[in-house]
């Protein structure tokens, strides 16, 4: 089985992928690339991103017309080689794509920024952490602590999402 199947953030690009540029920019709208862990997803959700802005929809023709465009092809980094494998990797995860990408890429957009939002929770206890162990300044740490506004921005992107959709944010089941 390919990954493609069971990654969202590659079902999210490959709804996506298959959508017009109108739907396709609700779809987008809350979104930054830097919300996807996978460094590819994140490259071909920003090429996403760049191409609706100039009213194109994302097809995956596009985004790899977009990636011959910008990228830097000379031999030493990588060059055709990569533009190939960057290709077969867009051509999977389009291929495995979800069959109705409206109501599934809505639905895999929540599963997302709730991943993008508990790695954000994630990296600032790990950043709290370090602070105690390497013993900072009371007044660092302070501000660390008090420093959210990544995981807030997350969290009201994430609610905004659901609500789209009308998901509660709280999907976990009580014990």
């Amino acid at each position: 089985m390919t990954p493609a199947v069971l990654d969202p953030e590659r079902q999210f690009l490959g709804c996506l992928m298959q959508q017009a540029t109108e739907p396709a920019r609700r779809l987008l709208n809350g979104m930054h690339a830097a919300d996807l862990e996978s460094p590819i997803a994140a490259d071909v959700l920003q090429l996403s991103i760049e191409l609706v802005a100039a009213e194109q929809a994302p097809t995956p023709l596009a985004v790899l017309d977009r990636v011959w465009e910008t990228a830097d092809l000379r031999p030493w980094t990588g060059g055709p080689r990569r533009l190939h494998s960057l290709g077969l990797w867009i051509a999977d995860t389009y291929h495995h794509a979800p069959l109705a990408p409206a109501a599934s890429g809505a639905w895999l957009k929540t599963l997302v920024l709730k991943a993008a939002w508990r790695r954000a929770v994630r990296e600032h206890g790990l950043r709290l952490v370090q602070g105690v162990d390497d013993e900072w300044s009371t007044d660092s740490l302070y501000k660390v602590t008090d420093n959210t506004s990544r995981v807030d921005d997350l969290w009201s992107r994430y609610q905004v999402a659901c609500d789209r959709i009308g998901v509660p944010t709280r999907l976990e089941v009580a014990a």
